[in-house]
């Protein structure tokens, strides 16, 4: 009988096939890996919303920063800090944020009363439409009807409003009664902004590019309405404080009290998101 080569040898052929499975399984999940980092916008890597204030995105970059330096992650951690690093020069500033966010379709609401969620083609009306993304089952119906207020997601599934009476009256209504899982609702104009800007999917606690996904109010219009008071608690609030302080205020001390009070505002919501998502789902 033959004696096997070192070169052909049953054993060290099995071993070798083995190491290359291996490897090759190991290289196929770093792909997978990288690919996955990489079908994420910036938004996402950062673990914030859209709708993210500046103070916020500056907050989980910091964090994140921790979590992936090279002295604490290794080397691993360097590629993570390259793409973080990315990422946040551009949404830090605003003209490089606002051309990002026409490049990936998204744009940014306010959460002020006097806000609007959407373009209006005419003067403001008392009433607005608003579409409860959450019940909304894709079917066109709507967009068909009224192309020109209505706009299909594709990547959501769902048919948001594009621009507030678009088309006319008629068509508008011929969608509204079309509707199969009556999603599309008529809001007094002063509360959409608020309904546009909770409807939009928000961070699950934690941060991250492995963080826990995103998700929205199991009903908007409950968690509206204590957003709105939690609003108000804040302006009585402001204006208490307000009355106490000297009338010799600057302009610039003006300006930076109130972007400081907007920036507060925000960062509460994650936890009014929170509270009204366990109250919700006693409904």
């Amino acid at each position: 009988m033959l004696a096997a080569s070192p070169s052909t040898h049953q054993y060290c052929n099995f071993k070798n096939s083995i190491w290359w499975r291996r490897r090759g399984s190991v290289s196929s999940r770093c792909c997978v890996k990288k690919e996955a980092e990489s079908s994420k916008n910036h938004y996402e890597l950062l673990g914030v919303s859209v709708d993210a204030s500046g103070l916020q995105i500056k907050e989980a970059y910091r964090k994140l920063q921790k979590k992936y330096h090279p002295d604490i992650a290794g080397d691993k951690g360097h590629e993570s800090t390259v793409t973080l690093n990315k990422a946040y020069e551009v949404l830090v500033r605003d003209d490089l944020r606002k051309e990002y966010d026409r490049s990936i379709g998204r744009v940014r609401v306010g959460i002020e009363r006097n806000t609007l969620g959407n373009v209006w083609k005419e003067p403001l009306r008392p009433q607005a439409l608003f579409v409860d993304e959450n019940a909304c089952v894709g079917c066109w119906k709507c967009v068909h009807y009224a192309g020109n207020t209505f706009t299909m997601d594709e990547a959501s599934g769902t048919a948001p409003i594009k621009v507030q009476y678009g088309d006319h009256d008629a068509q508008i209504e011929m969608s509204v009664e079309s509707c199969p899982v009556n999603c599309i609702h008529w809001v007094d104009t002063e509360e959409l902004a608020v309904l546009e800007h909770l409807i939009r999917p928000q961070p699950k606690e934690g941060y991250g590019i492995y963080g826990q996904g995103w998700e929205r109010p199991a009903n908007v219009f409950m968690a509206a309405k204590s957003f709105n008071k939690e609003l108000e608690r804040q302006e009585e609030s402001k204006h208490r404080h307000g009355n106490s302080r000297d009338n010799e205020e600057t302009q610039a001390q003006a300006e930076a009290r109130e972007n400081a009070y907007k920036e507060l505002k925000i960062g509460r919501f994650a936890r009014i998101c929170s509270w009204m998502k366990q109250s919700t789902s006693n409904f």
